[in-house]
């Protein structure tokens, strides 16, 4: 066999054998982020978000906090620059506006799907069922990206960015890019886990006046 052969076999088993590395440390990382959400009940925190509107240079920051609770119990309480409140419970996404004296009520399983959006997390989804790994990039950090796509076609959610800590599986950011190729930046601060947390948080009782637009 010549030099050149053997020169050309020893790199394709290189290369392969990094490729299955990867995969199995990317598997690996996919697996141990699910277990982390699995044997999460609740979590609390802030959060900062940045949407980046495919047309044009604009970029809209917000950021407040955030309650989860299993199983699909979601609140959101966004403080600046304005004031929003999305309260996800059992049936409905209730999504209010104290500046407009509006909420507009959405079913769950129309607003969000499950399997595409944080649902993993509260346990309403699988990450390696509901989803095939694109790539997977350790930062400089220490943090790894695990970027994913929905194995079903979905218009919420086109592809799913996580940025964890593969030692332990806690998610440090969420990126998801839309069908139009707008991307959601959603970075977690100062969480706290397995705590108790208020039923009364994941209830939305309409104030007095608000405008109520039920969408079916």
């Amino acid at each position: 066999m010549g030099r050149q052969m053997v020169f050309a076999l020893a790199l394709f088993w290189c290369v392969l054998s990094v490729k299955v590395v990867w995969a199995l440390n990317a598997q690996e990382i996919a697996a141990r982020i699910q277990q982390y959400y699995e044997d999460t009940r609740s979590f609390a925190g802030e959060f900062e978000q940045e949407v980046h509107w495919r047309r044009g240079a604009e970029v809209r920051l917000s950021k407040g906090k955030v309650y989860f609770q299993r199983p699909g119990l979601m609140r959101w309480e966004y403080s600046w620059p304005e004031k929003l409140l999305i309260v996800v419970d059992q049936l409905n996404v209730y999504v209010y506006s104290p500046e407009e004296k509006q909420v507009m009520i959405f079913p769950t399983g129309r607003a969000l799907s499950p399997k595409v959006t944080l649902g993993f997390m509260t346990g309403k989804g699988n990450l390696l069922k509901d989803f095939v790994i694109v790539s997977c990039e350790k930062w400089p950090s220490g943090l790894v990206a695990l970027t994913l796509t929905p194995r079903e076609t979905n218009p919420q959610v086109a592809r799913l960015t996580l940025v964890a800590d593969p030692r332990t599986g806690e998610i440090k950011e969420i990126w998801f890019w839309d069908q139009l190729g707008n991307l959601t930046k959603i970075r977690f601060l100062n969480l706290k886990r397995n705590i108790t947390l208020s039923p009364e948080l994941f209830r939305f009782v309409p104030p007095q006046g608000t405008e109520i637009i039920k969408e079916r």
